[in-house]
């Protein structure tokens, strides 16, 4: 019984040391039948409360090998707390040119945990933002998409 009271705190403990440091917010949406319809968004609602903080923000994606391109092309907009509206567009390597995986790739999963833009993002406003992503590909659906979802970092100063 004191065995197993050791190995579930010693569990516990484990887990609790794998949660990835400085994570302000991170949310990932399963795509229906592994295929996602360019007519499909996928809108992220997160609060920011401190707006001298820096922040990196993330694409999350887990494709299945069989996801038949190398890259991805998204559409994204950033509403802000006072409804304005800032519009992107991203291309993601996930393969490099001989075909090889870029990401963590475990069986016939690939995770991809891709920083957004290469500089950091601060928000100038405190409130709710909304992050709505679309793919952009040429295919009507893309299939081998498992999930899409987005982190933000809080940036530690000297970083």
């Amino acid at each position: 019984m004191k065995s197993a009271s050791i190995f579930y705190i010693l569990l516990l403990c484990t887990l609790i040391s794998c949660k990835e440091k400085d994570v302000h917010f991170l949310k990932h949406i399963e795509i229906p039948n592994e295929k996602w319809s360019y007519q499909d968004s996928l809108a992220f609602d997160f609060t920011i409360e401190d707006t001298v903080s820096s922040y990196q923000m993330f694409l999350e994606l887990r494709t299945a090998t069989n996801y038949k391109w190398s890259n991805v092309f998204l559409f994204s907009d950033l509403t802000f707390p006072n409804q304005k509206t800032r519009r992107d567009t991203f291309e993601f390597k996930l393969a490099d040119n001989f075909g090889r995986w870029q990401g963590k790739k475990t069986g016939s999963t690939v995770e991809n945990s891709i920083k957004m833009y290469n500089k950091k993002v601060n928000f100038p406003l405190k409130g709710k933002y909304r992050f709505t992503i679309y793919q952009a590909m040429r295919d009507l659906y893309l299939e081998g998409v498992m999930d899409v979802g987005v982190k933000i970092k809080t940036v530690q100063s000297g970083n």
